[in-house]
């Protein structure tokens, strides 16, 4: 099923932008001499992904929120903001999911932000990290696998979910809100 109002772009970012991202989100580098940490992207651990109690964790980093700066590593994002056309962010936020040994799922269906649920003007993208067999699933039934580098954008209203995986051991994410 095709929906129009689905918009999928590969190879969003150039190779250059998209691996130092990605190096940067996912590696740590340890200063052995020191013992101590250096360039440690913080992620925060979160007891449900979708609903409270929902039973799924996930690893989350909030760059963006409330109209506000929220991360020290936000100036990672600025290929993203030069592409989309942003008025006003809302939120960006960063989830990474492990790898399920079970059958694949969504984790429930939702919009990102009630905020810009009723404005027109309001959209979603999610930006694939890896590559996984865990798609993003929406109501209507059309489903964008994840591939690394992609983007897929929509209407903030659209009900949509990250789905489980069994292929890789990460599936990460960057999900931006804006107007």
């Amino acid at each position: 099923m095709e929906n129009k109002l689905i918009i999928i772009k590969d190879n969003f970012l150039d190779k250059k932008s998209f691996t130092t991202l990605k190096s940067t989100i996912f590696s740590c580098m340890f200063d052995t001499g020191n013992k101590s940490r250096d360039n440690h992207f913080p992620w925060f651990l979160q007891d449900s992904k979708v609903d409270k109690g929902d039973n799924h964790i996930q690893l989350t980093h909030i760059f963006y929120h409330n109209f506000g700066v929220n991360s020290a590593y936000f100036n990672i994002l600025k290929p993203f903001l030069k592409k989309l056309k942003v008025r006003a962010l809302y939120r960006i936020k960063a989830n990474v999911t492990m790898k399920s040994a079970k059958d694949i799922f969504p984790y429930g269906y939702h919009t990102d932000q009630n905020i810009l649920k009723d404005r027109p003007c309001g959209k979603t993208g999610v930006f694939y990290l890896h590559t996984t067999n865990g798609p993003t699933s929406f109501k209507e039934g059309q489903k964008v696998d994840c591939v690394e580098n992609r983007m897929v954008i929509f209407p903030a209203d659209m009900e949509h979910s990250g789905c489980t995986h069994t292929d890789n051991l990460l599936r990460g994410v960057i999900n931006f809100n804006w107007f």
